[in-house]
């Protein structure tokens, strides 16, 4: 199997300010008809990541998911999407997907017995954003489209989706379906990626502590799990080694529904 390549911010606003990261070392790739694909929630990250992607490629895939269990405010995505056409040129499409039968069957369906055996409410998010990367192969292969990324960054790290550990794990995933995945931004401060948002005037929600409002969809029960953080800066704690059990268990689900 190829080697996948590695990726690295090239928007000067952004490259300034990074620190190293063993997860995006190296260059945009070039790829067939100059086409890539984004993971987009409309957040800081997701957007700072497919303005920097427009840098590079004539059209970026944006793709949106929907797991069906509070979830809400998916509009807000969409406004974004149009913001970004507007001020780049029409560059990107925009695709909203359900993941509800996929998270089902990777979580929801034993969400008990796993509770019992990991013992922690990550299961709930890392099981959901099983799920995305899922679909997210899926649509890459659907759509004849090599590489897939997302806006994972070191200054959320505290959200089990983001570990280090996680993504590295995902990777693999995506090799085993022969689509390249890399999070390209994953070394860039949110300093950064919110001058570079800034610099084009769009939306910044509603500014509370670190985080901006209403520019995102809503997960329920992500507000809740993280409410210790983000009232109190109390940093919510994963066990590395449960979350890589968890990721190498569901993964076995997952390659299942894909064959």
């Amino acid at each position: 199997m190829p080697q996948a390549t590695p990726f690295i911010p090239k928007n000067d606003v952004l490259a300034a300010n990074s620190v190293p990261s063993r997860l995006s070392p190296g260059h945009f790739p070039k790829v067939e008809g100059n086409t890539i694909a984004l993971m987009f929630s409309g957040g800081i990250d997701s957007t700072a990541l497919a303005i920097t992607l427009s840098d590079h490629y004539d059209h970026v895939h944006l793709v949106t998911y929907k797991n069906g269990y509070g979830h809400y405010y998916h509009g807000r995505t969409e406004a974004r999407v149009k913001e970004l056409n507007e001020k780049l040129g029409n560059k990107f499409s925009h695709a909203v997907i359900s993941t509800k039968d996929y998270f089902d069957q990777i979580l929801v369906n034993s969400v008990l017995e796993d509770y019992k055996s990991f013992r922690s409410g990550f299961i709930w998010f890392m099981g959901c954003k099983m799920a995305m990367h899922m679909r997210s192969a899926i649509y890459c292969l659907e759509n004849g489209i090599r590489f897939m990324t997302d806006g994972s960054n070191v200054d959320t790290e505290e959200m089990v989706e983001q570990m280090l550990i996680s993504l590295t794990l995902i990777h693999h995933f995506y090799e085993d379906l022969t689509v390249e995945f890399g999070t390209p931004v994953y070394n860039v401060r949110r300093a950064a990626s919110k001058e570079l948002i800034r610099s084009l005037d769009l939306n910044m929600g509603y500014e509370v502590m670190d985080r901006h409002l209403c520019i995102q969809p809503t997960c329920l029960a992500g507000e809740l799990y993280y409410m210790p953080y983000l009232l109190f800066n109390k940093r919510v704690k994963h066990d590395e080694g449960e979350v890589a059990r968890f990721i190498e268990k569901k993964s076995e689900i997952c390659n299942k529904i894909i064959d």
